[in-house]
């Protein structure tokens, strides 16, 4: 390829696509925070639009004569990996949490390969890195002034997780958006130095840097103050590798000494700092001494990456499956004793990985990887167009600083950074990607058109996948959301339209089944409300076959089947609740409660003594003394034996709930 830009006698195609395609992450990252914990209602219409445009892209690249494409850096080795992840799909036994997993993954590929092919001049990568910079900078003005005028809230809603103290902008997680912060500030850096670049992005750059740097550290990320650092001087190395050998060396030893004295200065002179990494400090330190597996730290980070090699150790080659993380956890769950926490990610990007995938997959991932980084910096070493070279380097550095910042978090897990990732990563490889194509578009080559036909043919398949998944969850999220204002006959609706979109959808078998039982409690006629169980149990009972790893759906299929006379499958699927749901009380108060219904007092009360080390409330307190009189008949009762100790109340209820009153008439 020529390396100036208006020397080019072919056009590329596809860079209006490109930028629409910027789009999606921008949406997301906007409204992140206001559909709340439940993302289905924003992501599955963008996932959707972004599988059309890959599509619509790939067809036309297939069917057009004068349109090429070419394989970015490593990109067949990338499609190795997807390949075994969709292997992985029909030996997972959540089906659907893999489809939803692999479907993020195929997208964030696609875009990659649109991107390289696409964003091969530098007018049009400047064109898509100005409309980023400029949504992520008013991404930070809103965050300021969220910051210090409203912080309980994001947009129009109250945050549904709290922060407090750290600024997150339109999300929920701070350390999440400082890495949307963290990963352009490289290009912001080698931005200034590009005369191509035009002089109103070059203001732009130096701004959002002026921006972006007191913003990530009002997030008060440890990851994403640790990943800008280590972003920074990579690029900075790399652009003095280019610009003069005799001031590389000097930055090798001036780089990494300036970032230690920047360190020391802040853990001496930052309360936030060093109260931030304070705790990883002391891990550290006695992890030197006494080494990982003596710890006596609180934080649940290292507690749970303890726990996550055991998972690794469990399923070495080929995991649990993609999006099986935070239902195969607990039952290795043993060092972090946090009561009701739920462990959605190790907050370790590598273990996620590993666990999931095998060393197989983390294998085929690493290999991809590095490779890839490998082809980036040859080019930029060796290309005589300097901003095509500042532009990868600008992405190793921010791949560098994102390598960091996945030893402490799981911000790739994140929809729109994924996105953006890619779309950065599209932006560098695509002057590689561009001298290729430039070679092939006078060699038509049918072995081309067929990996052209074949690619569309994956994406349309992708894109059918994503539109019968997709169309489900976001269904089934609608209905929680009609569910919870008390539309119970149009959310019932919806969560059967959810099902027959995707049979697969555990989700929405598992809150019709939840529907059915409150129906069923607020019935007092026995025949009608053995039918409506036997409903809620077919319900239950298939949602449970697409996921036996969700304690909630084990309790309520466990508790409605102990209704229909069935003790022992209903006691056994309590008891696997109390397996997948170690460290809350509530689980193992209700299993004690249908033991002692049961009669089976002696296996009730270690139960409960079981759900006092966790959480003594006064329910679990009464019901050890109730059963402890009943055992040894000899200690005197200050209440009647008679007394039900299911009606005392809880610490955290003024009164009995309605549920556990009608659970108390149904075991009449």
């Amino acid at each position: 390829m020529a390396e100036n830009d208006k020397e080019l006698e072919w056009k590329p195609n596809g860079q209006l696509l490109a930028q629409w395609l910027v789009a999606i992450p921008l949406v997301a990252a906007f409204f992140y925070g206001v559909v709340g914990e439940d993302k289905f209602l924003l992501l599955s219409p963008l996932m959707i639009a972004g599988y059309v445009l890959l599509s619509g892209w790939l067809v036309s690249v297939a069917f057009s004569k004068w349109k090429t494409a070419v394989a970015p850096p490593s990109f067949y080795l990338w499609l190795l990996f997807v390949a075994f992840g969709v292997a992985l799909v029909f030996s997972c036994p959540i089906t659907y949490e893999a489809k939803l997993r692999m479907l993020v993954v195929g997208l964030c590929m696609g875009v990659f390969y649109l991107c390289s092919n696409s964003l091969v001049l530098f007018r049009d990568s400047r064109t898509v890195l100005g409309w980023l910079l400029v949504f992520t900078l008013l991404g930070c003005f809103y965050g300021l002034v969220n910051f210090f005028k409203q912080p309980d809230m994001v947009l129009w809603t109250e945050r549904y997780y709290d922060y407090t103290g750290r600024l997150a902008s339109t999300y929920i997680c701070p350390n999440h958006f400082a890495h949307l912060l963290q990963m352009l500030l490289p290009f912001c850096f080698v931005l200034l130095f590009i005369p191509q670049a035009g002089l109103f992005l070059r203001i732009l750059s130096g701004y959002c840097i002026l921006v972006f740097v007191p913003t990530i550290t009002l997030t008060e990320s440890r990851a994403g103050m640790l990943g800008s650092i280590a972003a920074i001087g990579v690029t900075t190395l790399l652009v003095a590798l280019r610009k003069n050998k005799k001031l590389f060396w000097a930055l090798v030893v001036v780089v990494p000494l300036s970032a230690i004295i920047l360190l020391v200065a802040a853990w001496n002179s930052s309360e936030m700092f060093k109260r931030r990494m304070a705790p990883v400090v002391d891990f550290l330190v006695e992890a030197k001494t006494e080494g990982f597996a003596n710890t006596t730290t609180t934080d649940f980070r290292p507690l749970t990456w303890l726990d996550s090699m055991d998972m690794v150790a469990a399923k070495p080659v080929a995991g649990f499956g993609p999006g099986s993380y935070r239902y195969a956890f607990p039952e290795f769950r043993k060092r972090c004793e946090a009561v009701r926490m739920v462990t959605g990610h190790p907050h370790n990007e590598y273990l996620e990985l590993a666990v999931e995938y095998g060393w197989v997959g983390f294998g085929l991932f690493a290999v991809a990887w590095c490779w890839g980084l490998i082809r980036i910096l040859v080019f930029s070493l060796k290309t005589q167009n300097e901003h095509h070279a500042f532009m990868a380097m600008a992405f190793l550095g921010t791949a560098a600083g994102t390598m960091l910042h996945s030893f402490f978090d799981f911000q790739m897990h994140v929809f729109q950074n994924a996105l953006v990732f890619s779309l950065l990563a599209g932006i560098a490889v695509g002057p590689m990607c561009g001298r290729r194509q430039e070679q092939l578009a006078a060699k038509p080559s049918m072995v081309r058109r067929v990996g052209a036909v074949a690619l569309m043919l994956v994406a349309i398949t992708g894109l059918a996948i994503s539109v019968k998944t997709h169309a489900s969850a976001f269904t089934r999220a609608l209905a929680d959301r009609v569910a919870a204002a008390g539309r119970v006959e149009s959310a019932k609706s919806l969560y059967g339209n959810a099902i027959r979109m995707d049979a697969m959808n555990w989700r929405a078998y598992k809150n019709l089944g939840n529907l059915h039982a409150k129906d069923r409690r607020l019935i007092l006629e026995r025949e009608v409300k053995v039918e409506v169980a036997k409903v809620e149990h077919e319900v239950l009972a298939e949602g449970y076959l697409h996921n036996p790893m969700d304690a909630e759906l084990a309790m309520l299929l466990g508790l409605v089947t102990l209704f229909l006379g069935d003790r022992e499958q209903g006691l056994e699927l309590l008891r696997q609740a109390t397996v997948l749901r170690p460290f809350n009380d509530n689980v193992w108060w209700r299993y004690g409660v249908e033991l002692r219904k049961a009669g089976q007092y002696e296996k009730a009360l270690g139960i409960f003594q079981t759900a006092a080390t966790i959480r003594n409330t006064q329910s679990i307190r009464k019901n050890i003394q109730w059963l402890e009189k009943q055992l040894n008949p000899v200690v005197e009762a200050k209440a009647p034996a008679s007394a039900d100790p299911s009606m005392d109340v809880r610490p955290d209820r003024k009164r009995v709930s309605l549920d556990e009153l009608h659970d108390l008439l149904d075991s009449l």
